[in-house]
């Protein structure tokens, strides 16, 4: 079954298109998100060298402060125990007992109830505390802080150490207890005034985690940056703390940004898949169609052309809207379209030109046996009278008549030569520049004794003009049309010879009073062994107009004869030297 290009490039375009819509949907739904996750990543990273080079100009929390409200990322330093550094915005501070040193500073970020009120009233300058502590080495890792009336705790670190949840992996952590005194609290007077990263529940708690893992593993520094994830109500963080190290101890750069735009915009996008593929398929089979119906449009148009070019027919052109390779396509089969249409049409005219050679053939080989039938005839017949002796009176006279009709058959021969001569395309005249004025003039005068005997007025209306040409050949010519004249204008008419130029070209006429010449006659009076007048008559040869015709042919002349108001004139034009 033949199948169209048309339903074939649908075919293609649509398979194409849906290809395409499935592989971006896969992606979107297999590889975006990890790939989105991959770019969190590297610009947390980014920023985590920015944060050390902020920290070291303006601090550790300014550098927070600052990273956080221009890359919403959240970033602080810790120590080698998991402890933020450089807090100067939430601790207390608190006198030892028994103790030489002279205050204790403990931050009051890692303590549940931090920044609400009744932490912020109960603990005053003067209470005295209780304090559990984790030990690690030389340190003191507070987790339990106890007055008279409350206290606050980290359950991060004291549940995995006491009650029914306790980790064994903390065992091994030995804890203290002090005694003190508050003699110093730094608290924001207002929660809106607790400055980065305190604040941020979710972020501490990330912190403290870390702390605990570290404490566990008796603070054992990273060998290397560890890339976590994290989940609080359906919303993921990616969480990376990376080892720095300095002064041979070990601290960490901790630093938090949040998954959930990238989840909530995946999860969207498939509950809007379905919508989505719907539509797009609609689309794709539009698109398709569209898209087939154009691209096979200019190969249709070449297919239907080339199909009326098949059956040698060239009224029609393809239309050229490109120059890609179908616009030149459609330029070469017009091309091939338009030679072929000039060479068969040359075909076509050289095969009728061979007919009317062949009918010209067969017209000449008539016209010469007739011509040559008629004087054999005459001359056998005075040859029969001298032979056998009758009117021998008149002998001078079939002597004469003989002589005529040789001459006239020698003239018939001559001029077939010539003819033949003209028409084999082979002969090349000789052009140069002469007058025509005195070609005219030296024609007038060979034929003077003929206009004299028909008592015929001749006007020459002449004006000097180089013209070139073959000087013999255009005499020649005129002769012809000069003799036609006589031959057909009555005694006591006239002839009128006249020569016009307008620069570039001169016209050379020949008129007579006359009988007017018929339509259907004026294109065969060119024809061999045509004439006019009756065929019976043995004025010339027959030949002299298609003798002028082949010459003034030579000469790329226009030529022609028309009747005018009086009689007939024959013309024709040469061109005038520079």
């Amino acid at each position: 079954m033949k199948k169209s290009i048309v339903f074939k490039w649908f075919v293609l375009t649509a398979l194409l298109f849906s290809t395409m819509f499935l592989f971006i949907g896969i992606t979107q739904n297999y590889f975006f998100e990890q790939y989105y996750i991959d770019k969190k990543s590297d610009t947390l990273k980014i920023n985590m060298d920015q944060y050390s080079d902020l920290e070291a100009k303006k601090g550790a929390e300014a550098a927070s402060v600052e990273l956080y409200k221009n890359n919403h990322v959240w970033i602080t330093k810790l120590d080698e125990y998991g402890r933020v550094r450089d807090v100067e915005n939430y601790f207390i501070e608190v006198k030892l007992n028994n103790e030489s040193q002279d205050h204790w500073r403990i931050p009051m970020y890692s303590f549940t109830g931090e920044f609400s009120s009744d932490v912020l009233s109960s603990l005053k300058v003067g209470d005295e505390v209780i304090i559990d502590t984790v030990n690690m080495a030389d340190e003191r890792i507070p987790y339990h802080i106890q007055t008279h009336s409350t206290g606050v705790i980290n359950l991060n670190i004291a549940n995995k150490l006491h009650g029914p949840q306790a980790d064994q992996a903390y065992s091994h952590i030995s804890t203290g207890l002090y005694r003190g005194t508050i003699t110093k609290t730094v608290f924001p007077e207002r929660r809106e005034d607790i400055s980065f990263p305190y604040q941020e529940r979710y972020f501490l708690e990330q912190v403290k985690e870390f702390q605990a893992g570290l404490l566990a593993d008796n603070a054992k520094p990273l060998q290397r940056t560890e890339e976590l994830r994290a989940t609080e109500n359906f919303a993921e963080y990616k969480i990376i703390v990376k080892p720095v190290r300095k002064n041979g101890v070990t601290g960490y750069i901790f630093a938090m940004t949040s998954l959930q735009p990238v989840d909530e915009a995946i999860a969207v996008i498939r509950e809007f898949y379905p919508y989505f593929f719907g539509l797009a398929f609609l689309c794709v089979i539009v698109l398709a169609f569209i898209l087939s119906k154009w691209l096979a449009k200019p190969l249709l148009s070449i297919n239907r052309i080339t199909g009326k070019i098949a059956k040698m027919d060239f009224t029609e052109k393809l239309p050229v809207r490109s120059g890609d390779e179908i616009g030149q396509l459609s330029q070469n089969i017009n091309g091939l379209s338009r030679r072929m249409e000039a060479y068969i049409g040359q075909l076509k005219q050289d095969l009728d030109k061979e007919k009317q050679l062949e009918n010209t053939r067969k017209e000449f080989i008539a016209g010469v046996s007739h011509e040559l039938k008629t004087p054999l005839a005459v001359m056998k017949s005075c040859l029969s009278i001298l032979k056998d002796g009758i009117a021998v009176e008149k002998r001078e006279h079939y002597f004469q008549a003989m002589e005529d009709e040789i001459q006239r058959t020698d003239l018939l021969i001559v001029n077939m030569l010539d003819l033949a001569k003209f028409e084999s395309g082979t002969y090349k005249p000789e052009m140069a520049p002469f007058e025509i004025d005195k070609a005219i003039t030296e024609v007038c005068g060979s034929l003077a004794e003929q206009i004299q005997e028909k008592n015929l007025s001749l006007t020459l209306s002449l004006c000097s003009q180089m013209v070139v040409g073959h000087k013999g050949l255009i005499s020649r010519v005129i002769t012809n049309f000069l003799s036609n004249a006589i031959r057909h204008t009555e005694n006591g008419h006239a002839i009128l010879i006249a020569v016009r130029g307008n620069g570039q070209t001169a016209e050379i006429s020949v008129e007579n009073q006359g009988n007017p010449i018929a339509e259907e006659d004026k294109k065969k009076i060119w024809n061999q062994f045509y004439r006019v007048e009756a065929r019976t008559s043995k004025a010339g040869t027959g030949l002299g107009l298609s003798i002028a015709k082949e010459i003034l042919e030579l000469h790329h002349a226009v030529y022609g004869v028309e009747n005018t108001k009086d009689g007939v004139r024959f013309f024709f034009s040469l061109p005038v030297q520079p």
